[in-house]
C-alpha cells in the first residue's frame, strides 16, 4: 500500500514548488473522493506535507484547506466511523503525524479562501500560521447536533486561544467572522484582498525560517462556573458538549500523546451514540430539505413584491419586520394609525439594536424601515401579492378582516391566516376563493423563531401551497406542511404537554418537581411556566375552540377555570401556577392548599417520560390521521416550534430512541392517568413488528 501513496497523493493534491523552494499544496478535486475514508484521505495529505518538509531544500510549506468547500458532509462520518480498534489507531496515527511536523522545524502556513467549519477548520489549525481574507466565517457548528470536531481541535485550540475560549468555541455552535477570529487568535493575519494570501504566506515563511519549539502562551484554567453555564444550557444531554468539557478539563494535566488518546476515544464514542445522528438528521438534513427551492415545482410566474399584514400586534409586527428585512414592501394595517405605527416601532427597536451591534449600518437601517408603511386604510393594501391576517384568535373578527381586505389582493395573490388553532377550512369560508386561502402559523417572537407551519385547508390548491412556501423561504423561515385539524400539529401536541403538566398537578405531584424534570428532560420551558406566559384565559379560549373535550381535558379545563376565577390568570396578573414579585421580578412556584402533595408517587425519570411520551404519542396520531405527511416534519416542528428535547431528534426520533415496543408498553401503563394515553391499534401492530420510523437518515414511513 505504501508504494502506491505517491501516485495517489499526486491524484489528490496539486503540488507547486517555486524558486524560493516554498511548496504550495492544494486539493485537486472540488469534492472529497467517495471511495476514500476521510481519515485515509487526510493521512495522504499529512504524509505529503511530511515528505515535503523532510526534503532538505524545502524552505516551507503553504497549504490550502485540504477538504474542498471548507466543510464536510455528516453522512459519510456516520457511515465511515465504526467503533473499532483499527479506526481508533488510524485516527491516532493521523494526529501523531501532524504533531510530528513541528519536529521538522520548518514554517507551515495555511490559507483560507472560503468559509471554513468543522473538521476542515481543524485541519487548518495544524499549520503554524493562518491567513484569511476578510468577511469569511469560521466555527464549529456541529456542537448544535450533539457532536464535537476532534481531529486535534482540542489539542491545538487551547494553545492558540486558551482553554476558556476553546470551550466556548467548541460548544456554542456560533460562527465568527475573519476579524473576530483574528482578535481571538484563531487567525494570525487578515488579508485585504482575496489573492493576497499567498504573497503574505511567502513573506512570513522567509521571515520565520525556524519554528519556535517551546510553547510561550500560558494556557488558562477554565472556571467551574464556566463549565456549569455550558452544562446548564445543554442539561448534560449533548454527548459532544460533554466530551469537550471532559477533554478541556484534562488538557492541562495530559501529555500530547495522552491528549490524542483521550480525544480519539471520546470522538468515536460520541459519533457512535444514537443522539447525534438523530439531531443531524432533523436539524441539518431535515432543515436543509425544508428550505430547498426544489420544493417549488409548479410555480413559475409568482412575484412577491408587496405583503399586506392585518394586525400590528406582536405577531403582525414581527412578520412585518421579517418581510422588510427580506427586501419586500410591507403594508402594516390596524384599526387606527396609532396602533399601526406602534407595530412599526417594534421594527425600529430591533433595527436600533442591530445598529448598535454593528450588524446593520445607518443606510440599511433606514432602507429596512422605509419598506414598512403603517396604515389604518384598507385600500393601502391594494396590489398585495400576499395578505397575512394576524389578528386575535376569534372567528367573527378574522372573517370580517378577511372579507374587508380580499378585494385588494393582486390577481395572482393569496391570502394567509396566521392562527394557532382555528380550522383553516372554516376560516376559508369567509373568502370568495377557498383554493387561494391557506394557514401560515408563525411563532413568537417572529424575528427569532425560524419555523412556519403552513396549513392546507380542504380546498387549498397546490399553487397556493407553493406560493406560501415561496413566501416562507423569502422570509428565511423553515416551513413544514401540515393539514387542517384542531390545533394543526405543533399547537396540538403542545397542548398535550401542557395537559400532562396540569394532570400531574391534580395528581398531587409537586409543581416544582414537574417543572424541574421538564427542563431536565430537555424541554425549553416547563409546562406550568408556559401556561403562565400564554395566560390561563387564553388556554381556556383555545379549549373552547375544540369540537369536544375528553375527560382529562375537561378536568384540566375545570381546574384552569377555578384558578382564573380566583384571579390567578398567569404572569400578567401576577399570579398563576407561579407567584410573581413585581419589585424583585422573581417568581416562586405556587402550592395550591386544596391539593395534597403525594410523596413518592412518581419518580423523576417517569415524570420526564410522561412529558416526552405524551407529545410523541399524539404526533403519531397526527401522522396516522394525515395531519402531517412525514415523520421529519413532525420532528422539525416539535423541536423548532415548541421546544421539544432536541437531543432526541424530535418526537419520532424519541420513539426510535426508546424503541417502539417499550414506548407502547409504557404509554399503555400510563393510561390510568387519562385518555391522552390511549394507544392507537395501528401503533400496537407496528410495535409487534419492532418498527422504526427511520433507518439511519432514511425514513421508513410510506
Amino acid at each position: 500500500m505504501d508504494e502506491n501513496k505517491p501516485s495517489l497523493q499526486q491524484s489528490l493534491f496539486h503540488i507547486e514548488r517555486d524558486n524560493l523552494q516554498i511548496v504550495t499544496i492544494s486539493p485537486l478535486s472540488t469534492v472529497l473522493p467517495e471511495q476514500l475514508h476521510i481519515v485515509d484521505y487526510l493521512l495522504q495529505f499529512a504524509d505529503l506535507v511530511t515528505s515535503t518538509l523532510q526534503q532538505e531544500d524545502t524552505t516551507g510549506v503553504i497549504y490550502y484547506c485540504p477538504i474542498p468547500a471548507g466543510k464536510i458532509e455528516y453522512i459519510p462520518l456516520f457511515n465511515q466511523f465504526l467503533p473499532s480498534d483499527s479506526t481508533a489507531s488510524t485516527l491516532k496515527s493521523l494526529i501523531l503525524k501532524v504533531l510530528a511536523w513541528k519536529e521538522l522545524n520548518k514554517p507551515i502556513v495555511s490559507i483560507f479562501t472560503e468559509n471554513c467549519t468543522d473538521i476542515a477548520l481543524a485541519t487548518m489549525l495544524w499549520a503554524g500560521y493562518r491567513i484569511a481574507p476578510q468577511k469569511l466565517k469560521f466555527g464549529f457548528p456541529e456542537s448544535k447536533y450533539g457532536l464535537f470536531t476532534g481531529f486535534g481541535s482540542t489539542i491545538y485550540l487551547p494553545s492558540l486561544i486558551g482553554n476558556s475560549a476553546t470551550l466556548n468555541l467548541l460548544t456554542q455552535g456560533k460562527l465568527m467572522n475573519s476579524e473576530e477570529a483574528y482578535k481571538q487568535g484563531l487567525i494570525d493575519e487578515v488579508s485585504q484582498q482575496q489573492d493576497e494570501g499567498i504573497l503574505l504566506a511567502k513573506k512570513w515563511i522567509l521571515r520565520n525560517p525556524l519554528l519556535i519549539s517551546e510553547e510561550t502562551q500560558q494556557i488558562d484554567q477554565v472556571s467551574p462556573e464556566a463549565i456549569l453555564n455550558i452544562q446548564r444550557k445543554t442539561r448534560g444531554l449533548y454527548p459532544g458538549t460533554n466530551a469537550v468539557v471532559e477533554l478541556v478539563k484534562k488538557r492541562a494535566s495530559s501529555t500530547p500523546i495522552q491528549a490524542i488518546e483521550q480525544e480519539v476515544t471520546l470522538y468515536l464514542e460520541v459519533l457512535n451514540r444514537p443522539e447525534p445522528l438523530h439531531m443531524v438528521r432533523t436539524l441539518y438534513y431535515g432543515v436543509q430539505d425544508a428550505q430547498s427551492p426544489s420544493r417549488i415545482r409548479l410555480l413559475n410566474n409568482y412575484s412577491l413584491k408587496k405583503i399586506g399584514i392585518l394586525g400590528a400586534g406582536m405577531m403582525g409586527s414581527g412578520i412585518a419586520y421579517e418581510a422588510a428585512r427580506a427586501g419586500i414592501e410591507v403594508v402594516l394595517k390596524d384599526v387606527t394609525i396609532i396602533q399601526a405605527e406602534g407595530g412599526k416601532a417594534y421594527s425600529t427597536q430591533l433595527c436600533e439594536k442591530l445598529l448598535a451591534l454593528g450588524i446593520l449600518n445607518q443606510s440599511q437601517h433606514e432602507q429596512l424601515l422605509s419598506r414598512i408603511k403603517p396604515t389604518e386604510k384598507v385600500d393601502d393594501l391594494n396590489g398585495s401579492d400576499c395578505i397575512i391576517e394576524a389578528v386575535f384568535e376569534d372567528f367573527p373578527l378574522k372573517a370580517a378582516v378577511t372579507q374587508e381586505s380580499l378585494p385588494y389582493l393582486a390577481d395572482n395573490g393569496f391570502f394567509a391566516s396566521n392562527t394557532t388553532s382555528l380550522p383553516i377550512t372554516e376560516l376559508a369560508k369567509a373568502a370568495h376563493d377557498a383554493k387561494s386561502f391557506i394557514g401560515m402559523h408563525f411563532f413568537s417572537p417572529v424575528d427569532r423563531m425560524p419555523l412556519v407551519e403552513i396549513i392546507c385547508g380542504k380546498e387549498t390548491d397546490e399553487i397556493t401551497l407553493e406560493k406560501a412556501l415561496t413566501t416562507a423561504l423569502r422570509l428565511n423561515k423553515i416551513p413544514i406542511i401540515v393539514h387542517d385539524g384542531p390545533g394543526f400539529f405543533t399547537s396540538r401536541i403542545f397542548f398535550n404537554y401542557l395537559l400532562e403538566g396540569i394532570t400531574m398537578v391534580l395528581e398531587g405531584i409537586s409543581p416544582l418537581l414537574i417543572e424541574e424534570e421538564a427542563v431536565a428532560a430537555g424541554f425549553a420551558v416547563g409546562p406550568l411556566a408556559v401556561l403562565d406566559e400564554i395566560s390561563l384565559e387564553l388556554m381556556l379560549h383555545v379549549y373552547d375552540q375544540f369540537p369536544a373535550l375528553h375527560a382529562s381535558q375537561q378536568r384540566a379545563y375545570s381546574y384552569l377555570k377555578k384558578m382564573v376565577d380566583q384571579g390567578r390568570k398567569g404572569k400578567k396578573s401576577g399570579a398563576g401556577f407561579y407567584d410573581y414579585d413585581i419589585e424583585s421580578k422573581k417568581k416562586t412556584i405556587w402550592k395550591n392548599p386544596t391539593i395534597s402533595l403525594q410523596s413518592n408517587t412518581l419518580t423523576p425519570p417517569t415524570i420526564r417520560k410522561r412529558l416526552l411520551h405524551v407529545m410523541a404519542l399524539d404526533s403519531y396520531r397526527c401522522l396516522e390521521g394525515g395531519i402531517i405527511d412525514r415523520p421529519i416534519d413532525g420532528d422539525i416542528g416539535a423541536i423548532l416550534g415548541v421546544g421539544y428535547a432536541s437531543y432526541t431528534g424530535g418526537v419520532f426520533g424519541h420513539i426510535d430512541l426508546t424503541t417502539l415496543p417499550i414506548f407502547v408498553a409504557e404509554c399503555q401503563a400510563f393510561y390510568a392517568y387519562g385518555e391522552q394515553w390511549d394507544v392507537p391499534e395501528s401503533l400496537k401492530e407496528l410495535a409487534k413488528q419492532n418498527f422504526k420510523f427511520y433507518n439511519g437518515f432514511l425514513s421508513n414511513w410510506h
